[in-house]
């Protein structure tokens, strides 16, 4: 059992009439402004339901009949107000044990043993509400209920509490069995959904916006959304993309999941389409701290994104048969009673709850105050201190994987680097896009990845795995032959005891071992480096493509 938002589409609205008696659809309408979207809307004899400040739009019931003409108006983008409900995604895999090994495996445990909890650092959950549990015991400090149950501390459908505890869980409630990423954050319950799990896209937009007005009263670092749309425009017009990147501009890092409709390539939902936002997919631990015998879920989605041809994910975070906290009497809990765990866990996977892992590794990398409002440091400290991930594709595990230890070491990381440059004009669906463009505008884009070689591919939504990525010119010799495995990478000055002894791990990290022959050497920067093999035909040339 694995728990994920995702969007389905509702049915045209019918709760409010238009004026002219007409079947109404429910829409959100960007473009023109407040004002000049009501103006349009009111004209076609539909009628406005609520303003989105956040987006400078507005939700309304449009005639049916009139849609096509409203969207046909020059510099207006009507989106259907679709319907967000959290569904099944993976299940937990034969054999798989139930497991919360993620602080260890992320270096988490072994900041909270140096007095790194997350303490002060403030992350908002938007979700189906955090329930009052003694593991949050003083660090529910805020929250704002839009589902109507009016209580945004009472989760009824158990979702948003499981996140919650992945980010922030101290382990209360299982005797410390069961702890999260940052267990002395803070957490602030943004309440979309329900007990049916249901809710709709003009209130998640609307969710994100209480997050940008709170944002300084109740000092919010962290955004976490795990949940997820597919895609139906560009991020430049998608209007829960703009709801992110203005949130993102206001200084509120937002995390989000990738989404679970993978393998296949251009399946990562929105937001976590956005070249913003820290996107996650999901890998499985396989319930042990070690992370060399880690695999992908062949469950988390995978880029580019489509339509745009983002290169998604950022990074990979444990989801698989994770344990968090349950809500007794829940919808999850009585739908899912084989999936509790003891009398106060519950296991689940997806790559929502390894967005949540990361949300609670932001909040370790800002405790110390140097990236508060600072969403690119954020983000750069964090992809800037992952390791190899366990596949090396960055359209499947990104930089990598997780690691909240190196990320809050990541402090020469170049904010530049994560910062893409926004698109200005909207790629449209099933038309190709040049992989150039979104390369060198994502947080890929250092100048050692812009080669012509890499920049020549185009995206158009077809299969990107087939024969010319996996074949041999991808894998074959070229890649794997002498020229990086040989003598000058595995000799002695690479794998001797400069690089493997006391000097790599001990104190001497900036001495002679580092700086000295054997690592300035002929070994380093000798042909076998700086000659053909390394820049030549075999690393630039058509084996590379």
């Amino acid at each position: 059992m694995a728990l994920a938002m995702v969007f389905v589409p509702l049915a045209p609205a019918t709760a409010s009439a238009s004026l002219l008696g007409l079947p109404t659809s429910r829409v959100i309408v960007t473009g023109p402004g407040i004002a000049g979207a009501t103006g349009l809307v009111n004209g076609l004899g539909g009628q406005v339901v609520n303003a989105l400040p956040l987006i400078n739009g507005i939700v309304a019931d449009v005639p049916s009949l009139f849609l096509g003409a409203l969207g046909a108006v020059p510099g207006v983008q009507v989106t259907p107000n679709v319907g967000v409900s959290v569904a099944e995604a993976a299940p937990g895999g034969p054999g798989r044990p139930p497991a919360a090994v993620f602080p260890a495996a992320t270096g988490a445990s072994q900041l909270a043993a140096a007095g790194n909890t997350g303490q002060g650092v403030r992350v908002a959950v938007l979700d189906t509400g955090v329930a009052n549990l003694p593991d949050f015991a003083g660090r529910l400090v805020d929250g704002v209920d839009l589902s109507g149950e009016n209580n945004p501390f009472r989760d009824s459908y158990g979702h948003g509490t499981f996140v919650a505890g992945l980010i922030a869980g101290n382990g209360a409630s299982s005797g410390g069995q069961y702890a999260g990423e940052a267990p002395g954050a803070d957490l602030i319950s943004v309440k979309v959904a329900g007990s049916s799990g249901k809710t709709d896209l003009a209130t998640v937009i609307l969710g994100v916006g209480w997050v940008v007005e709170h944002q300084s009263s109740d000092r919010i670092a962290v955004l976490n959304m795990s949940l997820g749309a597919a895609p139906f425009a560009s991020t430049v017009l998608n209007p829960l993309d703009m709801a992110v990147e203005a949130a993102w501009h206001s200084g509120v890092a937002v995390v989000a999941s990738a989404g679970n409709a993978g393998p296949f390539n251009g399946t990562v939902l929105s937001p976590g389409d956005d070249p913003l936002v820290i996107t996650v997919g999901a890998l499985d631990d396989h319930g042990t701290a070690n992370v060399a015998d880690d695999t992908m879920g062949d469950f988390s989605s995978v880029g580019p994104t489509t339509p745009d041809g983002w290169f998604k994910p950022d990074l990979v975070a444990s989801g698989r048969s994770v344990v968090s906290l349950r809500v007794p009497g829940s919808t999850l809990d009585r739908t899912y009673p084989t999936a509790r765990i003891g009398a106060a866990n519950f296991v689940g996977s997806g790559t929502s709850f390894s967005a949540a892992v990361t949300s609670g590794a932001a909040a370790l990398a800002s405790q110390d105050g140097t990236v508060v409002r600072q969403p690119d440091a954020l983000k750069a400290k964090l992809l800037g201190g992952s390791t190899d991930g366990p596949v090396g594709n960055p359209f499947v595990d990104g930089h990598g994987s997780l690691n909240a230890y190196w990320a809050t070491q990541a402090q020469g990381v170049s904010i530049h680097q994560t910062t893409p440059l926004l698109p200005q004009a909207a790629a449209l669906l099933g038309l190709p896009v040049s992989l150039a463009t979104s390369w060198n505008g994502s947080a890929w884009n250092g100048s050692a990845w812009n080669g012509s070689a890499w920049n020549g591919s185009a995206w158009n939504g077809s299969a990107w795995n087939g024969s010319a990525w996996n074949g041999s010119a991808w894998n074959g010799s070229a890649w794997n032959g002498s020229a990086w495995n040989g003598s000058a990478w595995n000799g002695s000055a690479w794998n001797g005891s400069a690089w493997n002894g006391s000097a790599w791990n001990g104190s001497a990290w900036n001495g002679s071992a580092w700086n000295g022959s054997a690592w300035n050497g002929s070994a380093w920067n000798g042909s076998a480096w700086n000659g053909s093999a390394w820049n030549g035909s075999a690393w630039n040339g058509s084996a590379w493509n």
